[in-house]
């Protein structure tokens, strides 16, 4: 009997019935009555072998059929082959969950559903009471949902794309920019007077900061692409935080601020990648600095139980609370007006917490308007990534030394006067060695090799692969230079089959990148190079080097 007959079947039934008993059972067999129509979902009850007893108006109406023609109708032919298997596993196996599936009305039509279904006794008889809801409106948000976030994450894969492909086609011209200067600064090519210094400072310091902006924008890109690999190894905490305070240093006392250092006995190693934690470092520092005008800024390092913090705290202009939720966003700056105060792109803070959530970690701040602020770097014991899309390579060994790829953040703050005097003193003895320069970018190659002329060496320059084999083969070089690109054109086995060459076996080959693959330095030393220079390649990066390999 259906729904839809029980109303006219109680209405011929109640003027007949006297007692308070049968009143009753009328009355609860109309609240049921009235009850399955107002849902909104489609109702029916099924015999043990799926056969359909009983149905509701909103159930015929979804699916084009009177309820007269759904009563005797097999249940399962309502739906699709695929949801009528889900419907044997869910609902006849006595499970009440929820689930999707797919219903065809009556002229063929299909439309999405959500099913649920609970197996009940009636009278010693198994009985299956299934619930449908139209999930049509849903689905189609979900998709519309879906298209959109789609072409957000499409969007801004070509933006990130877009800088880095431009930001890379700045560094050939900084290259140039800055090695020249470098070598103006230095009087390789003749005395400058003190106007003409200035000027050539001017255009150095500005090529830092613009190489400084470059490198903020490639690394964000990388991260936001899932591309950015850590280099994790055993650091000493006492270590990062000397080099960070010392590459501050200058600018702290340009303004007369304090700095200060504490650092927990307990907190002596932490599990990093040591050239990100110190570019984390210098933001927080950096940022400390800039926004304080007197007083001090102070860096101090804890052992908790979950990991190690460092705190960097500052008697700066200090953030409104309310301004902390743009804080860490790219790009976003919390004085954004033309005539600022305070110059910068707003990459520092967001790339900071990028790189430190990277690691497992975080970056908190608490401040006061008028005050200074507090940022709290956390590190884990066991750094972990967020997602399985991070590449994360071990190793045992540190990261790349401060002479190679670290140090070309800040060339001037990692090597000593003394280093530089010393190379110069030995020059002497090296002046009849030979030096292979594989290097596909004119510009680049036409620096290197006039700087390392002018200091005394001979130089032969390779713009391309053709004849590598048969120019170094004859030259039987001190030392190689060779461009990561030339390596990638000639092939990737190029190191192992020079490092197999008898004659070439033993000289040093070094691996000119850029900055931006910095962490491969380890790989193309596994692979047979002895170390990496990265660009813009500065005079104190390529005389480490010479140092090194060639004294």
């Amino acid at each position: 009997m259906g729904f839809a007959k029980q109303e006219e079947n109680s209405q011929k039934l109640e003027p007949s019935l006297k007692s308070p008993s049968s009143s009753s059972l009328l009355s609860q067999e109309a609240r049921l009555h009235y009850l399955s129509e107002a849902t909104f979902e489609g109702i029916m009850l099924q015999d043990d072998d799926g056969i359909i007893l009983e149905a509701n108006q909103t159930l015929a109406k979804m699916t084009g059929y009177e309820v007269a023609q759904l009563i005797g109708k097999n249940g399962l032919t309502l739906i699709t082959p695929e949801s009528q298997e889900l419907m044997r596993q869910n609902i006849l196996s006595g499970y009440e969950k929820s689930y999707e599936g797919v219903v065809i009305r009556k002229d063929g039509s299909t439309f999405p559903v959500e099913l649920q279904g609970k197996v009940i006794l009636f009278q010693e008889q198994r009985m299956q009471v299934v619930a449908i809801r139209d999930i049509t409106e849903r689905k189609q948000t979900e998709s519309k949902l879906r298209e959109s976030k789609e072409a957000a994450e499409a969007g801004n894969k070509t933006k990130s794309e877009f800088l880095a492909t431009m930001s890379h086609e700045l560094r050939t011209p900084l290259n140039a920019i800055m090695g020249l200067s470098q070598l103006l600064q230095q009087e390789m090519v003749g005395s400058v007077n003190e106007k003409q210094r200035e000027y050539i400072d001017c255009i150095y310091d500005s090529g830092e900061h613009l190489l400084a902006l470059i490198n903020d924008i490639l690394d964000l890109s990388k991260i936001e692409e899932g591309k950015e690999e850590l280099l994790l190894s055993p650091s000493s905490v006492q270590q990062l935080c000397h080099y960070a305070m010392l590459t501050v240093r200058d600018r702290a006392t340009e303004k007369g601020l304090k700095l200060t250092t504490k650092v927990d006995e307990q907190a002596d190693i932490c599990i990093a990648d040591e050239r990100r934690i110190k570019q984390i470092l210098l933001n927080l520092l950096s940022n400390a600095i800039k926004f304080t005008t007197a007083g001090q800024v102070s860096l101090e390092v804890k052992k908790i139980p979950q990991g190690i913090t460092f705190i960097v705290t500052d008697t700066g202009i200090g953030i409104d609370p309310s301004q902390f939720q743009f804080l860490f966003e790219p790009f976003k700056q919390l004085d954004s007006r033309l005539n600022r105060q305070f110059e910068g792109t707003g990459l520092g803070l967001a790339l900071t917490r990028k790189l430190a959530r990277l690691h497992g970690g975080d970056v908190l701040v608490e401040s006061k308007l008028g005050q200074g602020s507090r940022f709290t770097l956390f590190l884990p014991n066991e750094p972990y990534v967020e997602s399985r899309e991070w590449e994360i390579s071990f190793s045992s060994s540190p990261p790349v030394s401060h002479t190679t790829c670290e140090s070309l953040l800040n060339p001037s703050c990692d090597v000593d006067n003394e280093d530089d005097t010393a190379f110069h003193s030995t020059g002497g003895s090296s002046r009849t060695k030979r030096i292979v320069l594989a290097e596909p970018e004119e510009r680049t190659a036409k620096l290197l090799q006039n700087y390392l002329q002018s200091i005394g060496y001979q130089v032969e320059c390779i713009g391309n692969g053709n004849d590598f084999w048969e120019r170094v083969r004859y030259q039987q070089p001190d030392l190689m230079l060779l461009d990561v690109e030339l390596v990638k054109d000639i092939g990737w086995d190029l190191l192992n089959r020079v490092r197999q060459h008898p004659d070439l076996q033993h000289v040093p080959m070094i691996i000119i990148m850029p900055t931006t693959i910095g962490n491969e330095c380890e790989h193309f030393k596994q692979a047979g190079a002895n170390d990496c220079l990265c660009k813009p390649i500065g005079t104190v990066q390529i005389e480490s080097i010479l140092m090194q390999y060639l004294s």
